[in-house]
């Protein structure tokens, strides 16, 4: 007579056990994902390094006129300016080219591939002198030019300066050392972004040949 009373006992200790293992059961751990690289892709350029520039630039335009049907020209002289030039460039890296490698999802470490930095604006401040900008501090003519002016000339020699000076910003941006600083400061702040995250990131960054245009 007591047998029938076992069945409902024992459904219910199997329907406790149930719900006692569904509280104390540990959720499936999920994997940790490093930041999307469409986040890094959004910034676009991250300028690293901002540098000011400053020098005197010499340029002598000469001054000629062809002999009609032949070969030979009359130089009539030159001018010759002197420019103050000043400037700035800045140094991004192109973080549209970034991508991950080594991703270590369980001690949330990663390897963070970089183009190396390159000029991104190189220029010469045409501002008004007492504000900074460039200025010429001298133009002279020579020869028979200081006699018979040419504008022209004048205006050729000006504009050739400063076409010269832009390419001076533009090589003193490229040095060695100026890219050094630009890929240090680049790394440090791509290593505080994703540590933000919670992820250890190591930098490198590409051979200059192999980075993409």
């Amino acid at each position: 007579m007591k047998s029938p009373q076992r069945l409902p006992l024992l459904l219910v200790a199997i329907t406790a056990a149930a719900i006692i293992f569904a509280f104390i059961k540990k959720p499936p751990e999920q994997d940790v994902l490093p930041p999307p690289l469409v986040s890094l892709e959004k910034m676009g350029h991250l300028v690293s390094l901002k540098m000011n520039y400053a020098d005197v630039i010499e340029f002598t335009q000469p001054n000629a006129v062809d002999i009609p049907w032949s070969q030979w020209e009359v130089r009539l002289g030159s001018t010759r300016v002197l420019l103050v030039a000043r400037g700035d460039c800045t140094v991004a890296t192109d973080l549209r080219q970034a991508r991950y490698e080594d991703i270590d999802e369980r001690a949330r470490t990663l390897t963070v591939v970089l183009p190396p930095p390159s000029p991104l604006q190189a220029r010469i401040s045409h501002e008004a002198r007492n504000r900074g900008g460039s200025y010429f501090y001298a133009v002279t003519e020579q020869g028979l030019q200081a006699f018979i002016p040419s504008a022209q000339t004048r205006t050729t020699a000006m504009n050739n300066a400063l076409g010269t000076a832009q390419k001076a910003v533009q090589a003193a941006c490229s040095q060695p050392a100026v890219l050094n600083t630009a890929k240090e400061n680049a790394a440090t702040v791509m290593q505080a972004t994703l540590a933000a995250t919670g992820w250890m990131p190591t930098v490198i960054w590409e051979p200059l040949s192999a980075a993409r245009p």
